[in-house]
């Protein structure tokens, strides 16, 4: 063998090493915080030994914790196996930062790599794509990010379809966004990118399939959160109407798959539960406050109280004296919820 082919061949090897290693501490996310470190530092002293000379510390990543021992022959930095075990290193490390402070380290890191890589690179993109995220997990949503976020899935929409993972992951970004904005029109958009997703998911699994009706359950969330916000009468009625037919039957192939007292199919029985009142379905949404007994019974004070104010909101804002909305005010005593309550009827 050649020396060039020598050197080929452990540079293959090495980038190997890096690939295996990025793989097997992706899985490590939910670890405790003590084990997610060392594997960190574990992963920052690999990419220090078998990495051609590169300072991590501009790329918002901390140097290793022993004296590099370099191989003899190295894999450049612009690798995308480097990147991939620098981004699960970067996952690991901010597990220990505070959720303000790691958009900045996921910024430095995407720009480490922008300098050597070129900006269509799909390592690249979807490292970009992971930076903003971090934004939106810090309360950003301003338009600069919700149009990289709308890039990036232009992006996957060219290069990897309609139906591809990481066209869904995309869109799962971009509407979660719009969803934490909150404006009349991201929820408008939000909506439609749920839809988009159940008519994707439907085609490829069909409309029963579990990871289908994880899909129809999120649009109906979105309908809900649209026409909770909506001042118009006409369209809020429409909106909910939408949402109850999606729901029921969401929550009727949950019932047959997981049971009836599921977490999945209870999530979608509270769903139900919101469509109706939303409707002013008195006598059925009554009944369906009945949960947040149940909840309670069961543990779950939080939910219950979230159930029962909820139901409060909406029938106050129709009659705040009548009997629907007595009857959920006198649920949320006996939670036990007089703390912090502001049972002022909605505007």
């Amino acid at each position: 063998m050649t020396p060039d082919a020598l050197a080929a061949d452990e540079q293959a090897r090495a980038a190997a090493r890096l690939r295996g290693a990025a793989e097997a501490l992706s899985v490590l996310q939910r670890r405790a915080p003590a084990e997610q470190q060392r594997a960190c530092r574990f992963a920052m002293d690999l990419l220090a030994a078998q990495v051609a000379a590169a300072d991590w510390t501009p790329a918002g990543l901390p140097g290793p914790a022993e004296p590099a021992q370099r191989a003899g022959y190295l894999v450049p930095a612009s690798h995308q196996a480097v990147l991939r075990l620098a981004r699960s290193a970067m996952m690991l490390y901010c597990a220990e930062l505070r959720i303000a402070d790691r958009p900045g380290h996921w910024d430095r890191l995407a720009e480490f790599f922008a300098r050597r890589l070129p900006p269509s690179d799909p390592e690249l993109v979807r490292l970009r794509e992971r930076a903003t995220c971090a934004r939106v997990d810090a309360g950003d949503t301003s338009p600069e990010v919700l149009n990289d976020l709308l890039g990036a899935l232009g992006f996957h929409r060219a290069r990897d379809g309609e139906d591809a993972y990481l066209t869904a992951l995309a869109r799962a970004n971009l509407l979660m966004a719009c969803r934490q904005r909150r404006t009349g029109a991201d929820l408008a958009s939000s909506t439609v990118l749920a839809e988009e997703e159940v008519a994707t998911r439907t085609s490829r699994y069909g409309a029963g399939h579990p990871v289908t009706l994880v899909a129809r359950s999120l649009l109906t969330l979105h309908l809900l959160l649209q026409a909770e916000a909506s001042s118009d009468e006409a369209e809020r009625l429409g909106l909910a109407g939408r949402a109850l037919a999606e729901i029921t039957g969401v929550r009727a192939a949950r019932d047959r798959l997981f049971g009836v007292t599921s977490p999945n199919a209870t999530r979608s029985r509270r769903y139900e539960a919101r469509a109706l009142l939303l409707l002013g379905q008195g006598e059925r949404a009554r009944h369906c406050l009945e949960y947040a007994r149940v909840n309670r019974a069961l543990g779950e004070p939080g939910k219950a109280l979230d159930q029962a104010k909820r139901a409060y909101r909406i029938f106050s804002r129709h009659n705040p004296d009548g009997t629907s909305a007595r009857q959920a005010r006198q649920l949320i005593g006996e939670l036990g919820a007089d703390q912090a309550l502001s049972l002022e009827p909605a505007q």
